[in-house]
């Protein structure tokens, strides 16, 4: 038997499977979706079988291992793999691995063999368990032959176990013995115990071991589930659909198979209420269904929902999750133990047999789109799943993307509208023109009506939420004597200051250095900080109103795992006055007792490089107003800005989303922007400035020698960042209508680079229906 394996190394001159000869004690074993371990020149790799046939063949190396006990990945999503290579143009190993959970891969390393060796290290060790300068003397020797490495891969996956102690006969234990009586003693109350619980007495392993031959106990090694929401108990809720929600459950349910559905719902119009209905619908017919939230901070308050409702029939996956716990979700879902997968962006790969709906909770939002390889967008291959399925899939959304309510318009995708707020009315939005308050000598950020009804609201005992779509103290630092400003040496950014540590820090490389006290160009100490960001914000309104209770959520204060669960039960709980944060804070959350929103620099964004800047923009303001008012308290929203005209500050002011797609297609017909042309962003990077010129105008000259109908080419240019990481680069960008004929071009000048990305001479990243274009 011969398998046809794809191995773990995106490298693009090795992007196909290659053969190996399965020994014959794996013949009845393995299975196309297996991980396995194979030999590659000098390494040893992980390695995923994509396919098997029968036969011999002279001169095939034979697989190592079998890293499973079954198929990790179904023929489904094999075949997936196939399709996100080709539609988003990486290696096909790269999408295999994408799917796995973090603990199914795996690390190399070497493991050291000989029978003289430096003092302190051993043989049958590896490598990284040494430090950095042992490990120099190792590998010197090693090139001298004097001792061996060989490769090794390195399992991350582990399964967490117990003992469970079941009491058998007491009066076999000596009566001189207390540690042992006392535990005796315990297990007469609860006859089965874990030992997690019983040592807190002060048992030792030897003083079990005894009781277990003396016969008193039997002792069982059994597997644990990390569940980190185990203590969420399933309740029976009721909740009366209104004439809009039935409609929309209705429609869910009788959509043909493989059919979208855009379910447009303003802002508290019960959207959550008919996903759980649809979903109990799918279960109650014997099928499952996964939810993909856009957000970390999303997912606490929705799973909390869902488990009420489901209980422990609910799978969550997301990356605040611990590396076993995302394990041991993964695992339920493959014994078939769920029927309902909730998590981020990744939980759309879940490997479910029986899919009866998928569906995409804010739908517009850009996480859902993977920057890094496989740059794959999760409605994408939702929508795939859902025809391989035959089942349908519905975008939720208060502002949904333009591209998806255009496909809307034109009968692609089935519309359905909940146009009124569940139980109550939208909340009113103040518009503040910031120029009138600096011409009257505010220069804070706070306008005087905004900073009366922060403190109006904190004297009724009610909450507010206050948006800055910017973390750190301040924007950047400059000299106000040669203008000088701070910024990143690897990037071409400015380093923004934090204060927590007097640091600056690059939000791209992560490099961070000290707050200089004088110029580092002209020694002048008249450098500053300027601009404004979410920790500077708290800092003035703790100095304006000392007795208000802040929590503060950005990246900054999220980093911590379980810090989203944490800072929104202390605000659901009433321990805080005022919610500030970054856009974190602006959709998904639902507080009865929040009154006030405000938006500062709600223009900030408007300036971007990006066509989706305006969209952007008009989502934020949006969904952040919508916070206010869900309960039973009326509520409002503060809209500061210097551009109180925008037509995206007007009708994001009247929650009027027609009004501003109307509008903003008017300008992306004009400037053959989506979803009009189809955009593929081409970055070319390289150490040497002129090499990346030079490659990227190459790249150019190529694409237009091959004369694909209906497509553009603008650049290439310097990108917005022209230098990251080190590396200088150009862009180009492709516009299309004919997507389906431009895959293979762009393969195909792909491939033809081989040679030099593989020598690393530059690199070459292709992303289609790019959302980030710096």
């Amino acid at each position: 038997m011969i398998a046809h394996v794809h191995v773990d190394a995106p490298v693009i001159t090795i992007d196909r499977p290659f053969d190996y000869e399965v020994p014959v004690q794996f013949e009845s074993l393995i299975e196309p979706g297996m991980r396995v371990s194979v030999p590659f020149g000098t390494r040893r790799l992980l390695g995923i079988v994509t396919g098997l046939s029968e036969g011999t063949r002279d001169g095939l190396k034979p697989l190592e291992a079998l890293l499973d006990e079954e198929s990790s990945l179904t023929d489904e999503l094999l075949d997936l793999s196939t399709h996100v290579k080709q539609t988003t143009l990486c290696f096909r190993s790269s999408a295999l691995l994408a799917m796995l959970p973090a603990a199914l891969k795996v690390s190399y390393d070497k493991e050291i063999k000989g029978e003289v060796l430096p003092e302190g290290v051993r043989a049958g060790t590896h490598l990284s368990e040494y430090p950095k300068d042992v490990q120099s003397v190792i590998l010197d020797l090693a090139k001298k032959g004097e001792l061996s490495l060989s490769p090794v891969l390195k399992e991350k996956r582990t399964v967490k176990t117990d003992l469970v102690i079941e009491r058998l006969d007491a009066s076999v234990v000596p009566a001189r013995a207390k540690k042992q009586q006392e535990a005796m003693r315990l297990l007469e109350d609860v006859p089965r115990m874990y030992w997690s619980s019983l040592r807190q007495i002060g048992l030792s392993r030897a003083q079990l071991q005894k009781l277990e031959a003396l016969g008193a106990v039997r002792v069982t090694e059994v597997e644990l589930n990390r569940d980190p929401y185990a203590l969420i108990e399933q309740v029976t809720e009721t909740v009366e659909l209104n004439d809009s929600q039935t409609v929309a459950v209705r429609a869910i349910r009788e959509a043909e198979a493989g059919e979208t559905l855009l379910l447009h719902g303003v802002t508290g119009s019960g959207k959550t209420e008919v996903y759980l209905e649809a979903i109990g619908q799918v279960v109650d017919e014997g099928r499952q269904a996964i939810l993909l939230v856009p957000e970390i901070s999303l997912t606490p308050m929705m799973v909390k929902r869902f488990k009420r409702r489901f209980g422990d029939r609910v799978a969550v996956l997301h990356s605040a999750l611990s590396q076993g716990e995302k394990y041991d979700e993964w695992r339920k879902i493959k014994r078939r133990e769920v029927d309902v997968v909730v998590g981020a962006r990744s939980a759309v790969f879940a490997p479910l047999e029986n899919i009866g709906l998928i569906i995409l909770d804010e739908e517009h939002e850009t996480t859902y789109k993977q920057e890094e390889n496989p740059r794959y967008h999760a409605r994408d291959v939702a929508i795939w799943r859902a025809r391989y399925h035959g089942c349908p899939v519905v975008l939720g959304s208060a502002t949904p993307s333009l591209e998806s309510y255009a496909r809307a318009q034109r009968g692609v995708y089935r519309y359905l509208h909940l146009k009124e707020r569940y139980g109550g009315k939208m909340p009113p939005v103040h518009i503040i023109d910031m120029r009138r308050e600096l011409a009257r000598g505010n220069t804070t950020m706070f306008s005087e009506d905004l900073f009366v009804a922060i403190n109006d609201r904190i004297a009724k005992k009610e909450q507010c939420v206050i948006l800055l779509n910017r973390r750190g103290f301040t924007t950047f630092v400059m000299c106000r004597d040669c203008g000088e400003g701070l910024t990143c040496p690897h990037c071409a950014v400015n380093l923004t200051y934090h204060q927590h540590g007097d640091r600056l820090k690059c939000h791209y490389c992560g490099y961070e250095m000290g707050m200089p006290s004088k110029c580092p160009s002209c020694d002048s100490k008249k450098i500053k900080q300027f601009g404004t960001g979410t920790q500077k914000i708290e800092t003035e309104l703790l100095n304006r109103i000392p007795d208000a209770r802040i929590i503060r959520m950005d990246q900054d204060t999220t980093s911590r795992k379980g810090a989203h669960e944490q800072l929104l039960k202390r605000f659901e709980d009433g321990e805080a006055d005022i919610l500030l944060g970054t856009q974190m804070i602006a959709k998904g959350l639902d507080f009865p007792n929040v009154t006030l929103v405000g938006v500062l620099a709600a223009d900030a964004t408007l300036g971007m490089p990006d066509f989706r800047a305006t969209e952007r923009t008009f989502q934020l303001v949006t969904q952040v107003a919508g916070r206010a008012g869900r309960g039973k308290l009326p509520g409002e929203a503060y809209v500061q800005t210097y551009n109180p005209e925008h037509y995206v500050i007007e009708t994001a002011s009247e929650h009027d989303y027609e009004a501003f797609y109307e509008q903003e297609m008017r300008l992306r017909q004009v400037g053959t922007h989506p979803p009009y042309w189809y955009v593929t962003l081409v970055t070319i990077a390289a150490e040497n400035p002129l090499v990346a010129q030079t490659e990227a105008e190459q790249f150019a000259e190529d694409f237009m020698n091959m004369h694909i109908d209906q497509s553009r080419l603008n650049g290439p240019m310097p990108a917005p960042l022209s230098k990251l990481k080190n590396m200088y680069r150009y862009q180009l960008f492709i516009k299309t209508k004919q997507p389906e004929s431009l895959y293979p071009a762009l393969a195909t000048l792909q491939q033809a680079r081989a040679k030099a990305i593989s020598k690393k001479e530059y690199q070459l990243s292709i992303d289609v229906n790019p959302y980030v274009f710096m």
